[in-house]
């Protein structure tokens, strides 16, 4: 049995301040191990429910933030970027059984601790089909895409009411409480560590095949972005349409290209800094 793990850092227990996510200082050195410690659990717990092979995908900023030599040997590590499917680079090369999003947030303009949506100084809104998307929503839809279905979700309680509402069959591991954008009440890296580890075997082992698709094609992208200037120089893309002075639109069949504009996008952006 494959298992494809996608971690992030802005939902791990104990993570709630933009420092912490962000390489160069302490506070994200402290930040890295946790996460490292949370997608370990998750790895055993994938191996205890009966995983042959586990695949990690580091999926924050510049996603190299998890130190290999700390990672349980037993898994994978794919690392750096750019990535065509960013979050879920590799999943288009081999068929997986089952998904595991560890770490992850609630979406831009949403409640949550630390909630975006893949770029927080560029993205404001984004809506696909009407629908406003957390990189959870994302990535689930590429995941059915490639037909591997999404078994398991961590972060906070934000995400989790949003994930039991758009994804009820998805296992959730609620590791803080949201006070605030940067404040949170954390279980303890330890009590989430032996939580995920539990969780995540029994859903290995129970191995739900069942996807089910809740965007349909076309996949129709609304972007609002922080500044006009990122829209100006979004439009200059093939295909991207102005919707207003902030927002952009783009249709495609394949949620894959949508996932990769959005990565070109988030490059574009860093460029208008």
């Amino acid at each position: 049995m494959k298992i494809f793990i996608s971690a992030d850092i802005e939902g791990i227990a104990g993570v709630m301040r933009p420092e912490q996510c962000s390489p160069g200082n302490a506070e994200y050195e402290s930040a890295r191990g946790l996460m490292e410690q949370e997608v370990n659990a998750a790895i055993a717990g994938a191996f205890d429910g009966g995983a042959s092979d586990v695949v990690v995908a580091d999926s924050h900023a510049m996603m190299k933030n998890l130190r290999a030599a700390n990672i349980d040997p037993r898994a994978r590590l794919m690392q750096g970027k750019p990535r065509a499917l960013s979050m879920l680079e590799g999943l288009q090369h081999q068929q997986y059984d089952g998904m595991l999003f560890v770490g992850f947030h609630a979406a831009a303009g949403e409640m949550g601790v630390l909630a975006h949506t893949i770029n927080g100084s560029a993205f404001y809104r984004m809506k696909i089909n009407g629908s406003v998307m957390a990189e959870t929503d994302l990535y689930a839809a590429l995941g059915a895409e490639l037909n591997v279905p999404l078994w398991l979700v961590t972060g906070d309680d934000c995400l989790e009411k949003w994930v039991n509402h758009r994804f009820p069959e998805v296992e959730y591991v609620c590791v803080k409480r949201a006070i605030s954008a940067h404040a949170a009440e954390s279980i303890s890296p330890q009590a989430a560590q032996e939580l995920l580890r539990e969780r995540v075997a029994k859903v290995v082992q129970a191995a739900p095949k069942s996807i089910e698709k809740r965007l349909g094609c076309p996949y129709k992208l609304e972007l609002m972005v922080l500044r006009p200037v990122l829209a100006d120089l979004f439009c200059m893309v093939p295909g991207v349409t102005r919707i207003d002075a902030v927002t952009v639109g783009y249709s495609s069949p394949k949620m894959a290209a949508i996932i990769s504009l959005l990565g070109a996008f988030s490059y574009l952006a860093s460029t208008q800094k």
